[in-house]
């Protein structure tokens, strides 16, 4: 074969590479659309956002409806309750945590935290009507 007829085969050969090496190049290399990388960031906002399952507790009268609540919890875990009231604004207590907040007629107290410490705690509406029982177990 001479040197002509070789050169454009040659010159064919490198285009078919170079094709197909852009054709075949890995998936991790192109960049997502925006439109994904969007939803992903609010999927993961969303999950970041999401609340945990609330507990409540009715106040009716100066007392807990259907008694004192007894809430256990894992050790790590969020909790999450709330406290309404029908009668005067109260101060709700979590023992232990030494978290404190005011009950209102439309207004409740709501409590969000990480069960850190193990034990029993009560939660007392002030002054002194207990409300619940926290157990935190390991």
């Amino acid at each position: 074969m001479t040197p002509k007829r070789a050169l454009p085969i040659l010159l064919a050969a490198a285009a078919v590479m170079v094709v197909g090496f852009l054709l075949l190049e890995p998936k991790q290399r192109q960049t997502p659309p925006a439109s994904t990388t969007t939803s992903e960031a609010k999927t993961a906002t969303e999950t970041t956002a999401a609340q945990p399952n609330t507990r409540t507790i009715a106040i009716e009268g100066g007392e807990p409806v259907g008694g004192a609540a007894e809430l256990t919890y894992k050790q790590g875990s969020t909790v999450s309750l709330t406290v309404t009231t029908d009668g005067a604004e109260a101060e709700v207590h979590v023992h232990g945590y030494d978290i404190e907040k005011t009950a209102a007629p439309g207004d409740p107290a709501k409590f969000v935290f990480v069960a850190k410490h193990t034990g029993r705690f009560e939660i007392e509406l002030h002054p002194g009507t207990a409300i619940a029982r926290l157990d935190v177990v390991p």
